[in-house]
């Protein structure tokens, strides 16, 4: 996946060679020391434009560290989307993964307070009593809705309004920030898309949630993946699909 920063970094040099290649010979004779002097125009513009303050890497960084994911399928999570999640983070983190046996959703997650689903907490808080060998990361993959509360503020203490709302809010997942465990949910990406849609939401929201992980906050910096969803599949969807470079410094720094 290519960003519209590269797109449009090159778009000058392109419209150049699409030129000379419509110039028969004759004409280029002709006007040879016009066609140099536009040439050259052209390459000075390219580069003397100003792409540095950009916040996003028009390649991004590779060197990742020496850490192995372990991806947990709860239940029937197909395996096409495993796999799927399995290749996005070898490509966009350069991290080693591994498949983890298949396992059953705990009960203890499984709440009705507003429907049937699973709380994203209570999974995390199972994953760690679990031993995952030969991993130093996890990310839970479930077909099943998942929710947390949501509270006013960091201090946890009251529920955001409207209570009935929040109280057993849905996610699409859920990470700890700089911890060892994230799940994510595939019930809220494939309504009324295509397949395409719905594999590029399942691939940014698992380099989200394992975003959080390798100790990623929330990143104000518009378009890049770590933005906060705001409650909309839309902050997904409009995504460059990619860190910014104060996210990758944050990682590459650890």
């Amino acid at each position: 996946m290519r960003d519209q920063l590269i797109i449009n970094r090159h778009v000058t040099f392109w419209y150049i060679i699409e030129f000379s290649d419509v110039l028969n010979a004759r004409m280029i004779l002709k006007n040879k020391e016009l066609f140099l002097s536009s040439f050259f125009c052209a390459i000075l513009f390219v580069s003397c434009t100003d792409f540095s303050t950009s916040p996003f890497f028009e390649d991004a960084p590779i060197e990742t560290k020496d850490k192995v994911v372990g991806i947990l399928p709860f239940e029937n999570f197909p395996k096409r989307d495993l796999d799927s999640v399995k290749k996005a983070i070898e490509k966009f983190y350069n991290l080693k993964t591994i498949v983890l046996d298949k396992t059953n959703l705990p009960k203890m997650a499984y709440t009705e307070i507003r429907y049937p689903r699973y709380r994203a907490d209570s999974l995390l808080a199972w994953m760690r009593t679990q031993t995952f060998d030969n991993v130093d990361l996890v990310i839970g993959l479930t077909l099943e809705d998942i929710s947390i509360t949501k509270y006013k503020d960091k201090s946890r203490k009251e529920i955001k309004e409207p209570e009935w709302k929040y109280k057993d809010f849905g996610i699409f997942g859920l990470g700890e920030i700089g911890g060892s465990f994230c799940v994510v949910s595939s019930n809220r990406l494939s309504d009324g898309v295509s397949d395409k849609t719905f594999y590029k939401r399942l691939m940014r929201i698992s380099c989200h949630e394992l975003g959080h992980v390798l100790g990623l906050p929330h990143c104000p910096n518009q378009g890049c993946i770590m933005s906060d969803a705001n409650e909309s599949i839309k902050t997904i969807d409009n995504s460059r699909g990619d860190l910014c470079k104060d996210c990758w410094s944050i990682i590459l720094d650890k």
